[in-house]
């Protein structure tokens, strides 16, 4: 019964005990507190260490980890600007073509897929198996590698290609975006357009002149393959260059490229001809071509100039020297003595220093002797007594040697270098060169007087036809010019290239009075042979005697304008060295120049009128 009572009060004891709510004793809780700081500081310590490790040698381990992925940095290429004429025709344009791109690394990781690829390549593209398999092989874990052969693929071929790429599911290549740049009308206007080099940069003419602009700006994507193969990528889209409007006329350039043309191989021929265009009331060139030419998609190829055994015959040296003077531009880079087409400068100067009017008369027995020379007048036997009008209808070299000496050295140097001789134009095409002509001090007599009738310095096509149009267009020389506007990638103009007076010439009196004495030149004078049935022209031939003498060799030109009595156009043909024996005839030049202004005028919105017409009837 003790027994009993004892296990019931020690029962009854445990529940108490049981049933009685814990609590934390001092001791515990500073133990816990501890416990807390101790983790605390530890944590800290972990963060502020974790800080250091980060600002010392974060970049190196960052570099670390990014070094174990595969990276892509690929170019995004833009598209170069066109290259257009006044009328919208595209004479330069960049086509988009494809760059075909392997991923080895993608291809390794399954052979049966990576056979078919590489046999749909081969069949597609017209390549060896083994190349594509050679380029694999050799490096196994690239992401990005070309194949020789495949580059500049047609877009049609690869359109193709890439729905095939989708319904095979074929892997492991794609294709980069690139741009080749053509010509669509290969030879036409070959020295103003220029080409392309081997790095991508315009060369000679337009697309060297105006590089910057029609370049873009090329864009990136960069991107890593992370440890599962997805790619991460950021793109830098590519900027497309501006497009160049010429003012040039694409219908002009090739008929007038197409006449130098005949000339050469059906009609005299010569060592060089040339012509120019101009609108004289802002400094347009509308057109300028020489017997120097070649396919702008080709321009390494000499054929257009040489028959295939003259280059064969060629050493390396001679090839290149031929290939530099094919690709220059005669009209801005070639200087000469002008001949008889300089007299109208002459002329103007004297009239506006009031040396000479329109009633002075000049007595020419044929020849004048200067200093100590005797200087012939193209008619030997003397023109007799002249007036101003019919000295330059008659091309008299002793009335301009008259005019040239009562100018006087300081006055005919002053009108030099305002008419923009023996300096740059300024004309927006490269290689522009400045000719040569006297200084003040080396105007002496004889110089002084060959100069007035256009020998013993010398000029270029552009100089000669922008200071003529000063003097036809009432005074006002304006810049010259090949650029009329330039275009974004959308179309829209950007800019506007105005016309740009840079100077004064001559007064409108002497203008007028010019005008009047050009077109009895046409009408009844040395340049006959230039008029152009039913159209009013003007103009001035030359017959420049070469150096030495003794070589008997001249060029030949004419500079005229139409209509004469208020120009809408100037235009100017050199001939130089015709291949005849006799070559001091000007006739060569002026039914050129009226062949192709037949043909031309009506382009440049100029028609032949009915009472013109009748006026030339009357005359035949």
């Amino acid at each position: 019964m003790a027994t009993q009572y004892n296990q019931g009060q020690y029962s009854y004891r445990r529940r108490r005990r049981r049933g009685k709510p814990k609590r934390f004793s001092r001791k515990m809780c500073i133990t816990v507190f501890l416990v807390f700081c101790v983790c605390l500081f530890t944590f800290g310590v972990l963060l502020f260490k974790i800080y250091r490790i980060n600002s010392k040698d974060g970049d190196r381990y960052r570099k670390e980890a990014l070094s174990q992925q595969s990276y892509t940095n690929t170019v995004l290429n833009y598209q170069r600007g066109d290259v257009k004429d006044r009328n919208n025709t595209t004479l330069a344009v960049s086509v988009r073509k494809y760059d075909l791109v392997l991923e080895p690394r993608t291809l390794g990781k399954d052979e049966k897929k990576k056979q078919a690829t590489v046999d749909a390549i081969a069949k597609t593209f017209g390549v060896a198996s083994s190349v594509v398999e050679e380029v694999i092989q050799k490096k196994p874990n690239s992401m990005y590698e070309h194949i020789d052969g495949l580059k500049e693929l047609p877009a049609k071929k690869v359109d193709k290609f890439k729905k095939q790429i989708k319904k095979e599911r074929l892997e492991g290549v794609w294709f980069e975006e690139v741009y080749k740049r053509n010509y669509p009308l290969k030879t036409v206007g070959a020295s103003i357009i220029g080409f392309m080099n081997s790095n991508n940069q315009g060369t000679y003419g337009v697309e060297e002149q105006y590089n910057s602009v029609l370049n873009g700006t090329t864009g990136r994507e960069y991107g890593y393959f992370d440890s599962n193969m997805n790619l991460q990528r950021t793109i830098k889209e590519a900027k497309d260059g501006n497009s160049v409007v010429l003012t040039i006329d694409a219908n002009v350039q090739k008929i007038i490229e197409d006449e130098i043309a005949d000339f050469q191989k059906n009609g005299t021929g010569a060592k060089t001809i040339a012509m120019m265009v101009m609108n004289p009331k802002n400094g347009e060139i509308l057109a300028m071509a020489s017997n120097s030419t070649f396919d702008l998609n080709d321009p390494q190829n000499l054929a257009s100039m040489y028959s295939e055994q003259k280059i064969a015959a060629m050493t390396d040296k001679e090839k290149n020297e031929n290939l530099l003077s094919m690709w220059s531009n005669f009209c801005v880079g070639s200087a000469y003595e002008p001949g008889s087409t300089f007299k109208p400068f002459t002329i103007a100067a004297a009239l506006d220093e009031n040396i000479i009017s329109g009633k002075s008369t000049f007595q020419c027995n044929g020849v004048k002797k200067v200093a100590d020379r005797e200087i012939h007048c193209s008619n030997r036997s003397g023109h007799g007594m002249l007036d101003l009008r019919h000295a330059l209808m008659e091309s008299c070299n002793a009335a301009l040697m008259d005019i040239g000496l009562g100018l006087g050295r300081n006055k005919f140097s002053k009108y030099n270098k305002l008419y923009g001789f023996g300096q740059r134009t300024g004309v927006d095409l490269p290689g522009e060169t400045s000719g040569l002509i006297h200084t003040k001090e080396e105007l002496n007599p004889v110089e002084l007087a060959t100069s007035s009738f256009g020998q013993t310095q010398t000029v270029t096509m552009v100089q000669m036809l922008s200071g003529f149009s000063s003097l036809i267009n009432g005074g006002n020389y304006y810049q010259p010019h090949l650029v009329k506007e330039i275009q974004n990638s959308n179309g829209d103009v950007v800019k506007t290239i105005d016309p740009v007076v840079v100077k004064r010439t001559t007064s409108e009196d002497t203008s007028s009075k010019l005008r009047s004495y050009l077109k009895s030149t046409v009408e009844a004078g040395t340049a006959a042979p230039a008029q152009v049935k039913g159209y009013s022209i003007g103009g001035k031939t030359g017959t420049a005697e070469k150096r030495p003498v003794s070589a008997k060799k001249y060029l030949v030109s004419f500079i005229g304008c139409e209509p004469a009595e208020d120009p809408e156009v100037a235009y100017y043909v050199i001939i130089d060295e015709p291949h005849v024996k006799d070559q001091a005839h000007s006739t060569y030049a002026t039914e050129f120049s009226s062949k192709v202004m037949k043909r031309v005028l009506p382009f440049l919105g100029q028609y032949a009128s009915s009472s013109q017409t009748k006026q030339d009837a009357k005359q035949e």
